[in-house]
């Protein structure tokens, strides 16, 4: 069964679908965890670009699309 996705995790999502290119050091001081980024990279809602840098992928605005 898949685990759900939480209220921090869909929050990191929309930061990440706002702000392309973000650094991880920028999502770390805006509170995501190690665990919280680790979920969205491993169902493939966010990919590391460059080095330390996420963009939402076709299947994290598929969850944003949704979850409005």
């Amino acid at each position: 069964m898949a685990e759900p996705i939480t209220a921090r995790q869909l929050t990191l999502l929309q930061v990440v679908a706002k702000h392309p290119d973000v650094a991880r050091e920028h999502l770390v001081k805006a509170g995501a965890s190690d665990p919280d980024l680790a979920y969205l990279e491993r169902h493939d809602l966010i990919r590391e670009r460059a080095i330390g840098h996420y963009r939402v992928t076709h299947l994290g605005q598929a969850v944003l699309k949704r979850s409005l």
